[in-house]
């Protein structure tokens, strides 16, 4: 199945509803290896609720300084919420952090829908490549329970959860 427009949820960019140029002009960048070589990477913050995805992402590097996710806001009704990172090579590390340390069925769902907005909403709206994951996230994402077998990038995300992109 394709993922289509209507599928997506609206995406709020840095405290903003995004607008179509604004989105382009992200994921450009998030595409471009030079961009994201002069940028140190990516740093991002995502969550979903209802029908919206909300995004924080920043430059690693701003200005020859080093960025942090605490720089990162979302709203603060947001309770699963992903962290993570784009490397310059195109590796996403995408994480989580749980108030409790045993995960019940109910959080492990809230995380395996998180993930999936998140891959629908980057590759939904133009992201190249098949958005791989590194060996961690795949790690976190098998140990934890919340993706058995991990997969391996934001497309199998999508596949393992029986939408495809296309």
């Amino acid at each position: 199945m394709r993922i289509t427009d209507a599928e997506l949820k609206t995406l709020y960019l840095n405290d903003r509803k995004a607008g179509k140029k604004h989105i382009r002009e992200m994921i450009s960048a998030l595409n471009d290896r030079t961009i994201r070589t002069e940028k140190g990477g990516y740093l991002f913050k995502a969550a979903s609720s209802n029908k919206n995805l909300y995004l924080g992402i920043i430059p690693c590097m701003i200005s020859g300084e080093r960025t942090h996710h605490y720089d990162i806001a979302l709203p603060e009704s947001m309770v699963h919420v992903l962290t993570g990172s784009l490397t310059p090579e195109g590796l996403f590390t995408i994480l989580f952090i749980p108030k409790q340390i045993t995960l019940s069925d109910e959080m492990r769902l809230a995380y395996y829908s998180a993930y999936i907005d998140l891959a629908a909403g980057l590759l939904g709206r133009g992201l190249t490549g098949p958005g791989e994951l590194d060996g961690v996230s795949r790690m976190m994402l098998e140990s934890s329970g919340v993706m058995n077998p991990a997969p391996s990038s934001l497309i199998e995300i999508l596949s393992q959860s029986g939408r495809s992109f296309s």
